[in-house]
């Protein structure tokens, strides 16, 4: 992805505000809400987009997405379903990189909003916002409900658990530490 400077890159003729709504329309084309789940740009995906793009390839990238979205029909605005979706095609076609960095950010702000987090509960889902934090709950390992029933594997009892011994297989060596890579 180009990482030049602001002035360098070309920039649509659109002022900010409506490349604010161009992008929040085309998240919103992405991931449309309905009467159980907030739509993309009402939970702020689209500034959230613009950050994270700007973060990894520069802020000329916004300009980038503006002006590959006009050149691909855009704005959205009054536009028929299908048209927003050929513009979207078009756009895809044109900027693939672009295309799959944005919806890859669209996707990941969307499920990190706190609004579309609860709306994942409200469906009888456990989510956490910050799962590294709390985690999840889980319910202790039963060995009568647990165990595999199939024939592949086994269970073992940790108190029976038996290191192995690797001495024989010389892992020091170069020879064996270069095996990975010369087969």
């Amino acid at each position: 992805m180009n990482t030049g400077s602001v002035e360098s890159e070309k920039r649509s003729d659109l002022p900010p505000v409506e490349g604010a709504a161009l992008l929040g329309d085309l998240v919103d084309e992405l991931i449309p809400g309905d009467n159980h789940w907030p739509s993309a740009a009402s939970v702020g995906v689209h500034g959230h987009v613009a950050l994270r793009l700007a973060e990894q390839a520069g802020e000329a990238v916004l300009g980038r997405i503006v002006d590959a979205l006009v050149a691909a029909g855009g704005p959205f605005a009054d536009r028929a379903p299908e048209d927003r979706v050929a513009i979207i095609e078009r756009f895809e076609a044109t900027e693939p990189e672009l295309f799959e960095q944005l919806r890859v950010a669209a996707t990941f702000a969307y499920y990190e909003s706190p609004f579309v987090v609860a709306a994942i509960r409200r469906k009888g889902r456990p989510y956490a916002l910050r799962p590294h934090l709390t985690g999840y709950p889980r319910r202790p390992f039963n060995v009568e409900t647990d165990t595999p029933q199939h024939d592949r594997g086994a269970y073992v009892a940790t108190e029976a658990v038996r290191r192995v011994d690797t001495s024989d297989l010389r892992l020091d060596e170069t020879r064996t530490a270069r095996w990975g890579l010369q087969r």
